[in-house]
């Protein structure tokens, strides 16, 4: 095959027009890295090439654009890029190489995430896990970032926090002390604290005169 014209197409691609008919698009930067030009000569096996080359391309901007905006686990950047419709074993390339210059790192992820979750919205130890799971996080490394947060159990400040928070949305309803704690506990274990921590904080948030 041999290339007719070689045109840019906008900011990013250029278009490129064989002489059996075929027309591909390659990327800019693809196109410059290939050294083609008008006139030149290209096999079946180097056409084949090209393309795949390409859709690599656009699946390592997409994931870095993604990256760029957020750190990601690999399990979720996976999806993402699955949605597009870009084959596996292309996602799987991005993903190594993603891996290995360490712009994926699944444990600074579950740190970061943890960090976030337990300051922001005052996450308890089974909350975390849970999400941590729904991340694609390893055990191992799940255990490892639990431990690290929960090192003496969950945290009653954050609970009595919440507590307290919840007590107020209450209090206008005027229930009895026993379904107010029943709400207060329910509301808490939601947020993934174990029971004897929810019990604790809605005793702390319940004033003593209540009921």
């Amino acid at each position: 095959m041999k290339i007719l014209r070689a045109v840019k197409k906008g900011n990013s691609d250029v278009k490129i027009e064989l002489d059996n008919g075929d027309v591909i698009y390659l990327s800019y930067e693809i196109f410059f890295k290939s050294g083609l030009r008008k006139n030149d000569e290209i096999s079946s096996d180097r056409f084949s090439l090209l393309i795949e080359e390409n859709k690599l391309f656009h699946i390592k901007q997409k994931a870095y654009r993604l990256l760029s905006r957020r750190i990601h686990s690999e399990f979720e950047l996976r999806q993402k890029l699955s949605q597009k419709e870009y084959q596996r074993y292309l996602i799987d390339r991005v993903i190594d190489e993603l891996l290995a210059k360490k712009y994926l790192n699944d444990y600074e992820f579950a740190n970061q995430f943890a960090d976030e979750n337990i300051k922001n919205k005052l996450w308890g130890e089974k909350k975390l896990i849970a999400e941590l799971y729904k991340k694609g996080i390893d055990k191992k490394i799940i255990s490892d970032v639990v431990l690290d947060k929960f090192s003496e159990g969950n945290n009653l400040g954050n609970a009595d926090q919440l507590a307290a928070k919840k007590f107020k949305q209450l209090a206008y309803k005027n229930l009895e002390r026993q379904k107010l704690m029943r709400k207060i506990i329910t509301f808490l274990l939601g947020k993934g604290y174990d029971f004897e921590t929810a019990k604790q904080a809605a005793e702390n948030a319940l004033p003593d005169s209540t009921g």
